[in-house]
């Protein structure tokens, strides 16, 4: 079967799980009808704060890369990271879709190929260790209240895993050219597969660019880690913080649900959605936080308001304003050996 035949069919299987999540499994949860009734009743006070949450979450999303490119206006940044997170919202492909158009549009930006290879291999990596460590963080606070089922604690352990497997590679790769020149050609390689499924020219980076690289830019990291660090904390939890006024405002309380049990499930929906099962994770993400939050004993009806209302806060504002910025992009010419979008 041809690549492009096979982007359709995964395409389809995408569509079809999402529209049995929605159509099948939510309303045996919860009936639409009552959860509307649920939303209905959120007030306006609550719905501003929600609208404000929204808007610093999107902003937000610029901090981690003026830190590496601060050659970048805070516009620029904005904007090429809300087209970016709209595009894998509405196409399959998950994190390596989301860097690989990161570094096109970039490109697009006259930031260099060498620059915006290692700022897209940065955050991706430090984004990424921390999606994946947050379960295991969330875990801990619930073991200590003694209400960790098994399944919840093997998730959040194989969560862990994976981000230490990722923390571990770039440690290797930081200080091992050999280490660096391998973890870049195949970085190199899967950046290719996600072009071509895209019908877009491979971007240019390889082993070689990670080795030079991380010569180059070794000191820089040693000395911007922490404000990276704390950038990409300040970007992921404001989406924990509209999750988390989400369930606030339509009824759910602390003593119904705790904050380490809200985190948790938060957690996992964050992991959930940087994989590649369907576009922005819509149906899986909904289906995990939900099932979570009701093994918690939460209230059904509540519970599916709320994760609906969270969801719709951190997906349309980025489909706006992504959609407002690839109209921009599309007027800027390419810059040379560029990756076309």
């Amino acid at each position: 079967m041809r690549r492009p035949g096979r982007a359709v069919l995964r395409g389809a299987v995408g569509v079809a799980l999402i529209a049995g999540v929605f159509a099948a499994v939510v309303p045996r949860i919860a009936s639409y009808g009552s959860v509307a009734h649920r939303l209905s009743t959120v007030s306006a006070p609550w719905l501003a704060g929600l609208a404000a949450a929204a808007l610093l979450d999107v902003v937000t999303t610029a901090l981690p890369w003026r830190v590496l490119l601060p050659q970048l206006s805070w516009l620029g940044a904005l904007g090429f990271t809300q087209a970016s997170t709209a595009l894998t919202t509405v196409l399959p492909g998950g994190a390596p879709l989301g860097m690989a158009l990161s570094f096109g549009f970039l490109r697009r930006l006259r930031v260099g190929a060498a620059a915006a290879g290692f700022a897209v291999a940065l955050t991706g990596i430090w984004s990424q260790a921390m999606i994946f460590l947050y379960p295991l963080a969330g875990a801990l606070l619930v073991f200590a209240t003694g209400r960790l089922s098994g399944s919840t604690a093997a998730i959040a352990g194989a969560s862990a895993a994976a981000g230490a497997l990722l923390v571990g590679l770039a440690f290797a790769a930081l200080r091992s050219p050999r280490a660096a020149q391998r973890l870049g050609d195949v970085a190199g390689r899967l950046a290719g597969r996600v072009a071509q499924l895209l019908r877009r020219d491979p971007p240019a980076w390889d082993g070689e660019m990670l080795v030079q690289l991380r010569q180059e830019w070794l000191s820089d990291i040693r000395s911007r880690w922490p404000s990276l660090t704390a950038a990409t904390l300040v970007n992921q939890l404001t989406a924990y913080l509209i999750f988390e006024l989400s369930l606030v405002a339509v009824g759910i309380s602390y003593r119904e649900l705790p904050a380490s049990e809200a985190f948790l499930a938060w957690a996992i929906g964050r992991v959930i959605s940087s994989l590649p099962l369907t576009p922005g994770g819509i149906g899986v993400v909904e289906l995990g936080m939900i099932g979570t939050l009701v093994g918690f004993g939460a209230p059904h009806t509540h519970v599916v308001a709320a994760v609906l209302l969270y969801r719709g806060l951190v997906i349309i504002p980025t489909l706006a304003v992504g959609a407002f910025a690839l109209l921009g992009f599309h007027r800027l010419p390419p810059a040379p050996s560029a990756t076309p979008l």
